[in-house]
């Protein structure tokens, strides 16, 4: 495979293809790197990644607190070179994606104006308006960019990525819609430009003519005038033709489309690739690495055969399965615990937390939460085969319990695989298929059909109970609710109940939006009717997420009613009350997706009994897939 084939860039060789693409979080109070880092870092290199990158280090503190690692003394060496240490054991080459400066994208400071290219305003908080960076204070910012460059050099650093990409301050500069400057720095594209090719200057004449630099850059802003394709694709070209880098790393969107810059479930695989033809067309033979989903191989090994890209950045999917890699190189992919593009790693991280992953809950605790063989042989029932459940099951089984899974349906997955049903989720699709053949792969006693009661429970006579029964749709208790033409969205996702075509969603939570987005998809007629003002409300996600799936539902022909009343329904429609009036809507099915609500009164039950039991996931409350899965897999691991 091409992924696998060495590739120069500059003077330095990587093994492999493969990349850990950059992405931003913070793990210490001192915005330096630390031993989390060491053991992350070092997991995916162990994975068989030919090049580790990490997220934005900033070179400067002097006009903005730093939201990242930062790289400004020598004393922010120490740790970066056990980092760069730790990963040229596997024989990785390290890198660090270095930044000036956001600007007004800043969120650490919600009261202080940051600074910009131009008086603009801050993205978290428009009306604080930026204030205008001055000459001389760009100027320092790129002695700080080469000064913090030979600082990573020292430590044993083999890249250097400029972090010129996502609206972020040297994006800031390079586009029109944000500088409005009138010195040298503003005006035409090319003194837009100055500040990054003197940040590339700069780094160049700190780190030697022979140092390998890559820039990362935005193509373009997608549905916003922030970078027109066409700059893009000039800005592009003014790199190569500099004749001053050795890679250049694109990537689409920006924050107000946010969902195009940090992947989430509902894009389709490699969905950058279409624009890198584009690129390699005015860079030439300069080598390209581009983004967004290329976990799966097969469309990164097509993308590398075709010459459009020469190395595969990948994010989520590494933090999923640090040892991708390697597993590809085996040809392992049945054994790839795949990304559900849930965006819960970014969600936390932008919350100030460890950056988590919802299907592995190693991530950030690479040598902190390993399971370890049982010192006693205990019988342990689990009671649902939802995420949960399979997760404990897989868990207990790994550790070396006897283990027995009852699931009261024909099939496994639970409510992830109603979840995964619609056509543009197949990462949660992917996922329930590994959970479902781990299951097989383990010694696990796998019971299909068997509903659990106390007494059945009693009799089986378990040491330990994991309770994942999950949680039952609401249906609103209105008249009508139990016509037959009335169903809840589970069945209809997973194609156990027929609808007709026109058909009443009730919920515009992200359920009722994914039904009503892949509904339209089959072509069918589709209105949604949401008690509150604005679909989503309710949704706790990131805002990658939270975009893309509004973008879905509001470009599928879906007709959106907020602030509407589901009243009555009828046996050709429903009744609804909207701006205090009623109306009737024609329709020939009403699909319930208003929520789930947890029944405790089994694990109450066995609890009761004075059996040895826990809850997890959607059992506890209807919540998310990271807390089924992390709540299962520590229960286990820390059983005695």
């Amino acid at each position: 495979m091409k992924l696998f084939d060495e590739i120069k860039i500059g003077s330095m060789t990587l093994k492999n293809r493969v990349v850990l693409a950059p992405m931003g979080t913070t793990t210490d109070h001192t915005n330096g790197f630390n031993m989390r880092d060491v053991n992350f870092y070092g997991e995916r290199a162990r994975g068989g990644a030919g090049l580790i990158l990490t997220g934005a280090v900033v070179s400067s503190t002097e006009f903005e607190p730093s939201p990242c690692q930062k790289l400004t003394n020598v004393k922010d060496v120490y740790m970066l070179h056990m980092v760069a240490e730790r990963v040229h054991c596997y024989g990785a080459k390290f890198g660090i994606q270095l930044s000036p400066g956001i600007g007004r994208m800043n969120w650490i400071d919600p009261h202080t104006p940051p600074y910009s290219s131009s008086p603009c305003p801050n993205y978290y908080k428009p009306d604080l308006i930026c204030r205008e960076m001055p000459t001389d204070g760009v100027k320092r910012l790129v002695k700080s960019m080469g000064e913090s460059a030979k600082l990573a050099k020292d430590a044993g650093v083999d890249i250097i990525e400029i972090h010129a990409y996502g609206g972020y301050l040297i994006d800031q500069f390079n586009s029109a819609k944000w500088n409005h400057r009138t010195d040298e720095y503003g005006g035409s594209l090319e003194n837009r430009m100055r500040f990054m090719m003197e940040i590339v200057d700069a780094v160049r004449d700190a780190c030697g003519k022979d140092y390998p630099i890559a820039v990362k850059m935005t193509l373009d802003s997608i549905d916003d005038e922030e970078r027109p394709l066409e700059e893009g694709l000039a800005i592009a070209k003014a790199l190569a033709d500099s004749g001053k880098i050795d890679m250049i790393h694109f990537g689409r969107g920006a924050y107000s489309c946010r969902w195009r810059m940090v992947s989430s479930v509902y894009q389709p695989v490699g969905f950058d690739l279409d624009a890198a033809a584009k690129v390699r067309d005015v860079i030439g033979n300069l080598p390209l690495m581009a983004h967004g989903k290329l976990n799966h191989a097969d469309v990164a090994e097509e993308a590398l055969q075709n010459g459009i890209v020469d190395l595969v950045a990948i994010g989520h999917g590494m933090i999923a399965d640090p040892h991708w890699a390697n597993k590809v190189k085996k040809g392992r992919l049945d054994e790839i615990n795949p990304c559900i593009g849930c965006g819960e790693c970014h969600f936390n991280a932008m919350k100030g937390r460890a950056r988590p992953c919802a299907v592995n809950p190693l991530c950030m605790h690479e040598n902190e939460y390993e399971l370890t063989p049982a010192q006693e042989k205990k019988r342990v029932l689990v009671i649902g085969a939802g995420p949960g459940g399979m997760k404990a099951a897989i868990s207990a089984a790994q550790r070396g319990f006897e283990v027995t899974l009852w699931e009261k349906n024909q099939r496994m997955g639970g409510i992830m695989a109603a979840a995964g049903a619609p056509r543009f989720k197949a990462d949660v699709k992917d996922q329930v298929a590994y959970l479902i053949r781990q299951v097989k792969k383990n010694a696990i006693d796998l019971q299909l059909g068997k509903e659990a009661t106390l007494e059945s429970v009693q009799a089986f006579d378990p040491d330990f109970v994991v309770v994942a029964s999950g949680a039952d749709p609401v249906m609103i208790p209105i008249p009508g609710a139990d016509k037959p033409n009335v169903s809840t969205a589970v069945p209809v996702l997973l194609k156990e109940k027929e609808v007709g075509q026109r058909i009443v969603v009730v919920g515009g939570g992200e359920v009722g939006c994914e039904l009503s987005s892949e509904l339209r998809l089959q072509g069918k007629d589709v209105t949604m009717v949401e008690l509150l003002d604005d679909i989503l409300r309710t949704a706790d996600h990131f805002v990658a997420n939270d975009q893309n799936i509004r973008y879905l539902v509001e470009h599928s022909g879906t007709a959106i009613l907020c602030s509407t009343k589901l009243t009555e329904i009828l046996d050709d429609g429903v009744i609804v009350e909207r701006d205090g009036a009623k109306e009737k809507i024609a329709c020939d099915s009403v699909v319930f997706a208003a929520g789930f609500r947890a029944d405790h009164s089994l694990y109450q039950a066995i609890k009761s009994a004075g059996i040895e039991c826990v809850q997890v996931g959607d059992n506890v409350k209807p919540g998310k897939v990271i807390d089924a899965i992390h709540q299962a897999y520590h229960y286990i691991r820390v059983l005695e």
